[in-house]
């Protein structure tokens, strides 16, 4: 088996670069794959059997790994289940590769993203080049110290292969459900830091009660803000009402927690189509949906979505 050189050298020194896994057993097709990683900076390793896949991975830890679902030896279905069961590896993301639509549809254990063969190299290529900023984001701790709470880096890093995941088809949507508490500056006023991040813990545990437990949810210090990922939108109805829920949960919490303050949780949910460039544009998105809850200008909760905010940027 080929085991391609991992890292580089420069000026006699080695350069950590995020690694990047590919398991095919078509060398024509790992050629390929090959050269669009090295390209976007990325060390890659090489390995043709299902088996020998599954034996590396129990002793490292990938940015990325494209796996394909035809191996010999061991499958990439279970390949997969065993990477989603393993704590160290379940945040890892995966790219399913595979000639058999009908077969990727009944998946028993959904990746971060699917293409199907003949793959296209610039779809590929665009993936990589979205990931590189959201780069480090594994390497760093995924879960907040105080809420428990997903980190908002990780939470880049899903939001990324979402967006990606729609750009497959216009047709799709997701949502990014934020929840504001204001005026978050003067209850920092009031409350020493253990006060504070209890007070934290306790909003948190309302966010997560209120949602799925297999969402992705984050907290972000910096802007003070709470952010999950709605996958499937059957309606614009649906998320509406989670954000209904969310906002009612909260609200009680706060009525009997806020030291008279006045806390208001405002909640929204933006729609992201496939005209979205890339996650930073939605992050802007979201910081404008939220100043217009803030200011009054809708209902909350509200929906939003990129052509709405278009008008008022």
């Amino acid at each position: 088996m080929e085991t391609p050189i991992c890292f580089f050298r420069a000026k006699g020194v080695l350069m950590d670069k995020p690694i990047a896994l590919i398991i095919e057993d078509d060398r024509d097709i790992v050629a390929l794959f090959r050269h669009v990683l090295d390209v976007a900076g990325y060390q890659t390793e090489i390995v043709l059997d299902g088996r020998d896949a599954m034996d590396r991975l129990e002793v490292m830890r990938p940015n990325i790994v494209l796996l394909d679902l035809q191996l010999p030896r061991m499958s990439g279905i279970e390949i997969l289940k065993r990477m989603r069961d393993d704590e160290r590896l379940m945040r890892v993301p995966v790219v399913v590769i595979t000639a058999y639509a009908p077969y990727a549809d009944s998946l028993p254990v959904e990746p971060d993203l699917l293409l199907l063969k003949p793959v296209d190299i610039n779809q590929l290529s665009s993936l990589v080049q979205r990931l590189q900023a959201t780069q480090g984001a594994l390497d760093e701790p995924t879960h907040d110290f105080v809420t428990g709470l997903y980190t908002l880096p990780f939470f880049n890093v899903r939001m990324t292969f979402s967006l990606e995941r729609i750009k497959q088809s216009s047709f799709r949507r997701f949502g990014v459900l934020f929840a504001d508490v204001s005026p978050m500056e003067d209850l920092r006023e009031h409350l020493n830091e253990t006060e504070m991040r209890n007070f934290l813990r306790k909003l948190a545990d309302q966010f997560r009660i209120t949602l799925r437990p297999t969402d992705t949810m984050a907290w972000s210090p910096e802007k003070t803000l709470f952010l999950t990922l709605i996958e499937d939108i059957p309606t614009p109805e649906a998320p509406l009402k989670i954000a209904g829920r969310l906002r009612e949960s909260m609200k009680r919490f706060l009525e009997t927690n806020d030291r008279g303050l006045g806390l208001r949780a405002n909640v929204g949910v933006l729609l992201c189509d496939a005209e979205y460039e890339d996650i930073q544009h939605i992050l802007g998105d979201l910081d404008l949906a939220r100043q217009q809850l803030r200011a009054g200008l809708y209902t909350n909760p509200s929906i939003f979505d990129r052509e709405m905010l278009g008008e008022r940027r």
